[in-house]
């Protein structure tokens, strides 16, 4: 664990001043989410129209900005974006600026990868599986992605990979149950979809203290009750202040742009693009997913009861609700970016997957995706911006490169380009037919390692 922590250290926090001081400026909603915490330094306000009106964000972006807003309870505009990571990042930024912000993400990124490996222990995986898998997470995946970015995806990812983490646990500590309360009270003031995270995180856990104390030990419900509930009456009265209404998702539904209102769009055809779309999906940018999909099958196999069905909990309603936004693919941004916060509490089954499997072809397999998803981020860092997309139909972190005298992005699939059909399909049997391989690569045990749902 110490190499692990040393490994992801180096590389997220190097990346993140290189990248800060001589790469790219902030993009995206990044810039936003910064002028937040400046106006609030500053001005010592939420109204961010002094701080666009001033032009004060040119500290850290050199371009005119269009203000992202929100209209408040008296047609006052408001900041359109969540206030929770900008206050979380405060301190950071008021000593380093941007690079400060940038740095508290960096850190978060590195208790990612800390989090994944001990989930994957908790759930008896090999040392050495929990290694590979995390390292994986941390060089070719979204997660080196968004570690030198302002998005708060991150900050979701954290807090839903530590508290899972509890909830596995044969048994918590009074100081973890605490520690997880006020994390999932958190939640909601980073992104008020994260709030949906929060409800299930907490009944689960809330569930697995009555198991372990069953109706004795109050003081453990008291702890995990009370800063959920005591943050919840705080963001329903800020909600009601600047909003005028108790719905807790105002401030979206308020969109100028009316981009982030949930049910305007049909689901499906972005639950493909989720996975597949050459610019925004998770598995054809980052093919170590594709042990996903084994370890699903063979968790289903050996009775993981208990964590896939929180998986399945914690999966579908959310993806259905963000596939039928019409923004589902996050505007300007990274691939993966909404889906980002469930991608670490997956790993078990990558891990899984490649510990029961334990084939030559796994391994080669997982060489040849982390290779990839290692190069495409590498790629993704230069020239500036490069790993930012808009709905162009191409990827512009690869569409220089070329395969059999094809340009990659020319054989990858959109979702924004006429006459996909047939590579949406070609891709479908690719990975259908690899996952189905490695689950035959299997080879035959006596006794297989299967990991048992903790009492």
């Amino acid at each position: 664990m110490p190499l692990l922590i040393l490994i992801s250290s180096i590389v997220f926090l190097i990346t993140s001043f290189i990248y800060v001081q001589f790469s790219s400026p902030p993009s995206g909603d990044e810039p936003h989410y910064l002028i937040i915490s400046q106006t609030l330094l500053k001005y010592h306000s939420l109204n961010v129209m002094l701080d666009y009106s001033n032009g004060d964000y040119h500290a850290f972006y050199p371009y005119t900005i269009d203000p992202h807003l929100s209209y408040g309870a008296h047609g006052q505009l408001m900041p359109l974006h969540s206030i929770g990571a900008p206050i979380l990042w405060l301190l950071p930024f008021y000593a380093l600026g941007r690079l400060g912000a940038v740095f508290f993400i960096s850190l978060l990124s590195i208790l990612i990868i800390l989090n994944i490996y001990k989930l994957l222990i908790t759930m008896n995986i090999g040392a050495t599986y929990a290694f590979v898998v995390s390292m994986a997470y941390a060089i070719a995946s979204p997660v080196y992605l968004y570690s030198h970015l302002t998005f708060i995806e991150p900050v979701g990812a954290l807090i839903c990979i530590y508290v899972l983490r509890k909830i596995l646990q044969k048994e918590r500590t009074l100081t973890e149950v605490i520690v997880s309360s006020l994390l999932l009270s958190i939640l909601p003031w980073v992104h008020i979809r994260f709030a949906y995270f929060e409800l299930v995180l907490f009944f689960a856990l809330l569930f697995r203290i009555y198991e372990q104390n069953r109706l004795k030990h109050f003081k453990y419900y008291a702890c995990l009750l009370l800063p959920v509930t005591i943050s919840f009456i705080a963001y329903e009265i800020y909600t009601y202040s600047f909003w005028g209404t108790l719905n807790p998702g105002a401030i979206e539904m308020n969109d100028i742009h009316h981009n982030s209102s949930p049910f305007a769009a049909a689901p499906f055809n972005a639950m493909l693009g989720i996975f597949l779309d050459q610019q925004y999906g998770f598995l054809i940018n980052f093919p170590i997913f594709i042990f996903l999909f084994p370890g699903i099958f063979l968790a289903i196999k050996n009775h993981c009861t208990r964590y896939n069905l929180l998986m399945l909990i914690l999966t579908v309603p959310y993806i259905l609700l963000f596939a039928s936004i019409n923004n589902w693919t996050g505007g300007w941004s990274p691939p993966a970016r909404l889906i980002f916060v469930l991608l670490p509490l997956y790993s078990f089954y990558l891990a899984y997957a490649l510990q029961q499997i334990n084939s030559l072809f796994a391994c080669l397999v997982v060489a040849a995706t982390t290779l990839y998803g290692l190069t495409y981020n590498i790629l993704s860092l230069s020239p500036a911006l490069n790993s930012f997309n808009s709905p162009t139909g191409y990827n512009r972190t690869i569409i220089h490169l070329q395969l059999f005298n094809f340009r990659l992005t020319d054989i990858l699939p959109s979702m924004f380009l006429a006459n996909q059909a047939s590579l949406f399909v070609l891709w479908v049997v690719i990975f259908a037919g690899l996952s189905g391989i490695l689950v035959l690569s299997q080879r035959l045990k006596r006794w297989p390692a299967v990991p048992h749902d903790h009492h």
